[in-house]
């Protein structure tokens, strides 16, 4: 059931989503220039790399999520953000694009965002450097921020790599299960947009129940983010790498698990034998797209995005901006629905026309 909006509050709720559009492209900026003061460095033979990575960083969706985090807690919106939040978020993205870096080692990726990685400009070897370089340059920005950041950030990389782990633990293996997925999911993806979330705090003092509901939205945020890129990996041709290559590289995703559920006679033969031919990993996206798979795993993306707002919606200290930043990450989400079908429903889950519809419905 969909329950209407007054007018007078939707104009409200509007003037004030046109002034945190405002807002937040300002401080997208501040941090854009952070970022760059950040990873400085006083020798210009090694600039190259860093600057390659760090001037090509993308959408900004995790100092999107640190912003968003901040203006929950906002008592007047508008307000020039304390400079704490800016310098956090910056953080957050020096360590996420260190983790670029050795993912692209990783998976031998030649392309990155549509252009080549940084270890197919320059180098496996350089490439590793960089990103090493970029995680001791984030650890000494949270040093600066304070004891209990630096503390987090550190628990954070450790269970970024943890997630890393468990799913390299499981590649090639057909029989990879739904919850082995969202262990790893939770901790190499997730684990990042729950401690960007939880930046939102730097601004000023925060009860610990308000951090807690702040953490829960960026989790599920996160869970929810990985299973549209995972959708999108076998759907799109639009998201700047080669299509399926986490089926080629190995890497089962929800997409994949719940299509060997209901066709295990044709993909398990299909996913087992090694290494996997061109022809093979066509069969196996077309046998994907075929089976429902991924409209149920755009399903869970869903209940997962439902369940962030719940989050910060239902507690006292979020709620009053709540219904501006679902607006805000609608716009995130048009960026991926626009690109598949299944993905569509999305919008529907932080639209306007989704205040107070219950996240069951």
């Amino acid at each position: 059931m969909t329950t209407s909006i007054p007018a007078e509050r939707a104009s409200a709720h509007g003037e004030e989503s046109a002034l945190v559009q405002e807002w937040l492209r300002k401080d997208l900026v501040r941090v854009r220039e952070a970022l760059q003061s950040l990873v400085a460095q006083p020798h210009s033979r090694i600039d190259g790399p860093i600057a390659y990575a760090v001037e090509h960083s993308g959408r900004l969706l995790r100092p999107t999520l640190v912003l968003l985090s901040s203006y929950l807690l906002a008592e007047e919106p508008g307000r020039r953000t304390h400079r704490r939040v800016i310098e956090g978020a910056a953080v957050v993205e020096t360590l996420h694009i260190a983790t670029l870096h050795h993912d692209d080692v990783i998976d031998n990726a030649q392309v990155r965002r549509g252009r080549p990685s940084v270890n197919a400009k320059y180098g496996t070897a350089t490439a590793l450097l960089t990103g090493d370089y970029l995680l001791a340059r984030c650890m000494q920005g949270a040093a600066a921020l304070g004891r209990s950041h630096l503390l987090a950030m550190a628990q954070t990389l450790a269970d970024m790599c943890v997630g890393q782990m468990l799913e390299s633990s499981r590649l090639h293996d057909p029989f990879r299960t739904e919850p082995e997925y969202y262990a790893a999911v939770s901790g190499k993806t997730a684990r990042l947009l729950r401690t960007a979330a939880s930046m939102g705090v730097l601004g000023g003092k925060v009860e610990k129940s308000a951090q807690a509901a702040l953490e829960s939205f960026g989790h599920d945020l996160g869970m929810a983010f990985q299973i549209w890129d995972d959708i999108l990996d076998i759907c799109s041709t639009e998201t700047g790498k080669e299509p399926a290559k986490d089926i080629l590289n190995g890497v089962y995703t929800l997409p994949v698990i719940y299509a060997v559920q209901d066709s295990a006679e044709v993909l398990v033969p299909l996913l087992s034998a090694q290494p996997l031919s061109a022809d093979r990993c066509r069969a196996v996206v077309e046998a994907v797209r075929e089976s429902g798979a991924i409209t149920r795993a755009a399903e869970v993306a869903q209940r997962y995005t439902a369940n962030a707002l719940l989050a910060v919606e239902s507690h006292p200290a979020t709620a009053a901006h709540a219904p501006v930043v679902r607006r805000c990450l609608r716009d995130l989400v048009d960026t991926f629905a626009s690109r598949h079908p299944a993905l569509r429903a999305l919008r529907d889950a932080t639209g306007p026309e989704a205040e107070g519809r219950s996240p069951a419905a």
